[in-house]
């Protein structure tokens, strides 16, 4: 169980007390069984020369530096508490595979145990040792110090909610909720831990004891929105609708000018399929005063989302976004929201002048430079969408997506060498050593890349290769897809292109031809471009009856989608012409014409074959 990310949850400023708190603590005496010998001693103070030094790396972000000195810490002297428990938090939120592994996640967890269990009553760090227990699945091990804390540390009350999700864990209901219970006698009535009951109730079926919790806290306050909204929600999952309205609305009613109310309203009618009841309400959640301008560009953003999926009128989006607008007329999140709007709708002059105006308030944003350089793409303005990325690169710093899209942009625009160029920076943050057009070896590639490390690469090489060969040179395109399937076998984007280009350079045939029919493998097996590749190829083997196989299969599956193209029906009628079909060579011939501007090669064909 691969814990990192779920300990990351816990927030900067857990963390760290667990990075600090030892340091503080490593102050105080051990414990002595017995006079140390000088040795013993020796070890010690060298140990904690390693420790202090790890802390120094941990403070400066240097997590492999502080890594490998708590290691050492601990190897010299592992009776050290503080070096053992820091070791095994780094263990744990390092991101290395071989320290994933269940023993290993286990040992991780007991070198952090003499720690606490030497300095019980350092709250921080036990609470945190029990969490990585529970998320361990070492139930037991969680109740075990959780309940010790209780014990030593009644009034941190907070330790009861920690013991009641660990006893919920371990099926210990009971005293899941008598750890809730404890805990509200000291702090009170409160909707989080209502809420925790009520999911405790509802995961034993138990809908009349939902309720019943639901009503109590109603009850303690009957004139707070948020009790009855959340009552409102209970109904909600249970499907009663009728009790739903009745206390969303009881929650406007004590609170008229209360946005969550509104928005719960605004919910339940959109899932009725009440447009104008939605509307109204969705209009005035946005203007709410107890709302920031987070929660009402989210509220936006998932109405303007619906319109768009929906292919809706709009103008009602239009209308309701004037409100937001209006209210706040110069902030970039408002801004880029627009921007994204009229992207979704189509309108890239107008998605561009917003995004533009956003930048403006805020040029270290880089996601607002690349929303700029895509909406420039896709208004087939490439070479304004390079210089928008030339202009990004004096505010901000480009990370691997800024570069993408430059060079894409380039590629667009046939500026091959630019885009090689940028494809090749891409390349070097993520293998310094690898090179751009040469031959590459796999001593070249970091040991620590992933597999999708792995895979983007062999992608940045096939398109190295697709450029490579628009420039002509086709022997630095065909190594750059030697590259890409020296990193990935499998890349089937690689292997067509590879033989496409081989065979129209009168190149390996046969050598085409097996790349080709390797492309077509697994999910690959129906995409039409990858079939009038191998059908093409096989046309210039002089294997005319399968190359029209292959060819047909391809036409039947892009029929009607973006994929159908003049290429795949040209290709066709000259298949169908080399088996003596040429009625059905000179319609396919027609269809090819309809798909391109480029007629006269094609209306040759068709005038010959008449």
């Amino acid at each position: 169980m691969r814990i990192g990310k779920k300990i990351a949850s816990l927030g900067v400023a857990a963390l760290t007390l667990v990075f600090i708190g030892p340091a503080i603590v490593s102050a105080k005496s051990t414990p002595k069984s017995g006079k140390q010998t000088r040795t013993e001693k020796a070890l010690r103070e060298k140990a904690r020369y390693y420790y202090l030094e790890g802390l120094r790396h941990q403070v400066e972000d240097r997590h492999a530096e502080a890594y490998e000195n708590f290691r050492h810490a601990y190897n010299i002297d592992p009776s050290y508490p503080e070096a053992a428990y820091n070791y095994g938090q780094m263990r744990l939120i390092g991101n290395v595979d071989t320290l994933s592994t269940s023993t290993e996640l286990s040992r991780s967890l007991n070198l952090m145990r003499p720690y606490v269990d030497r300095y019980s009553e350092d709250y921080d760090e036990v609470i945190y040792y029990g969490y990585v227990a529970s998320r361990l699945d070492s139930l037991d091990e969680a109740i075990r110090v959780y309940e010790r804390t209780d014990s030593l540390l009644p009034k941190r009350t907070t330790t009861l909610l920690h013991l009641s999700d660990v006893y919920f864990a371990k099926g210990d209901q009971e005293r899941a909720f008598n750890a809730l219970d404890r805990y509200e006698r000291a702090e009170g009535k409160s909707p989080n831990i209502s809420l925790k009951k009520i999911s405790y109730l509802i995961s034993r079926l138990d809908t009349v004891g939902a309720i019943r919790e639901a009503t109590s806290l109603v009850e303690s306050n009957p004139r707070e929105p948020a009790y009855l909204l959340l009552k409102g929600n209970l109904f909600n999952l249970m499907e009663n609708k009728d009790s739903v309205l009745t206390y969303y609305r009881m929650a406007e009613d004590v609170a008229p000018g209360n946005g969550a109310a509104k928005l719960a309203l605004a919910d339940f009618y959109r899932e009725e399929g009440d447009s104008a009841a939605y509307d109204n309400k969705t209009y005035e959640a946005l203007l709410a005063e107890d709302f920031g301008l987070e929660e009402k560009t989210g509220l936006l953003s998932e109405y303007l989302q619906k319109l768009i999926y929906d292919k809706s009128n709009t103008k009602r989006g239009d209308y309701l976004f004037s409100v937001l607008e209006t209210q706040y007329p110069f902030e970039p999140e408002v801004l880029d929201l627009a921007a994204r709007y009229s992207a979704a709708k189509g309108d890239f002059t107008k998605a561009i002048e917003k995004i533009s105006y956003a930048i403006d308030l805020n040029a270290a944003n880089d996601v607002y430079w690349g929303q700029k350089i895509s909406y420039l793409i896709s208004d087939d303005r490439p070479k304004d969408a390079i210089a928008a990325y030339e202009e990004a690169v004096k505010h901000v710093d480009p990370g691997l997506g800024l570069r993408m899209l430059c060079a894409s942009a380039a590629q667009i625009d046939e500026d091959y060498e630019l885009a090689i160029k940028m494809y090749g920076e891409i390349i070097h943050q993520l293998a310094p050593n690898a090179p751009v057009t040469g031959e590459l070896t796999m001593a070249q590639i970091p040991k620590q890349i992933n597999l999708e490390g792995l895979e983007q690469l062999s992608n940045l090489y096939t398109t190295i290769g697709d450029c490579s060969f628009n420039m002509k040179k086709t022997e630095q395109a065909f190594q750059s897809y030697e590259n890409a399937l020296l990193l990935d076998p499998e890349n089937s984007m690689a292997l067509n292109n590879y033989a496409y280009f081989m065979v129209e350079s009168g190149g390996d045939i046969e050598k085409a031809a097996d790349l080709s029919h390797r492309s077509l493998r697994g999910e690959n097996e129906d995409n039409p471009t990858f079939l009038d590749t191998y059908a093409w190829i096989l046309y210039k083997q002089g294997k005319y009856e399968e190359a029209a196989e292959f060819q047909q299969r391809a036409i039947d599956n892009c029929a009607g989608t973006p994929s159908e193209s003049s290429e795949l029906w040209d290709h066709y009628g000259d298949i169908l012409s080399a088996n003596g079909e040429r009625q059905a060579a000179v319609e396919a011939w027609k269809k090819a014409l309809e798909l391109t501007d480029e007629k006269n090669p094609i209306q040759k064909k068709i005038n010959e074959n008449k």
